[in-house]
């Protein structure tokens, strides 16, 4: 990619964050857009247009996006923790909890001591009726993070 490519699109990103603070979050969308029409592969943009589907109630597309980002290249574990909690986060959003525990699980595999996504997993687990594992989460996590 060339200087001025890396350029137009670190211009297009700077642009979706600046409307995301304004909560404008369809010109955010266009312009994180044209940031991943330059670079597929630059994962802030598609995180950021993630967050800003999801202010839009646009549950299915951010999904689909931040699944499209991690087949398009492999992902370091801090990037690839960070989508799976976004993914986790979306599907709680939804009401999806077998989704949510999917994604949540396979973050804690990354990062098996993390107490936000213990607590992830243990409201997961309660919204979904399985209020044993819920309320194990959380002793866990009280013991473990306090």
């Amino acid at each position: 990619m060339s200087a001025s490519d890396i350029l137009r699109v670190r211009r297009f990103f700077e642009r979706g964050v600046y409307f995301i603070g304004q909560g404008a979050y369809p010109d955010a969308c266009v312009n994180f857009k044209d940031a991943l029409q330059i670079n597929p592969n630059f994962l802030p943009a598609r995180t950021h247009m993630a967050v800003a589907l999801s202010q839009q109630h646009k549950y299915v597309d951010a999904i689909k996006l931040l699944e499209e980002g991690r087949k398009l290249v492999p992902l370091r574990p801090d990037q690839e923790l960070e989508v799976l909690r976004l993914l986790g986060n979306i599907c709680l959003i939804r009401q999806d909890y077998r989704a949510a525990s999917y994604y949540i699980r396979a973050a804690r595999k990354i990062d098996p001591n993390n107490c936000a996504l213990r607590l992830m997993h243990a409201t997961c687990a309660c919204k979904s009726g399985a209020f044993d594992k819920g309320l194990d989460l959380l002793l866990e996590n009280a013991r473990d993070c306090a």
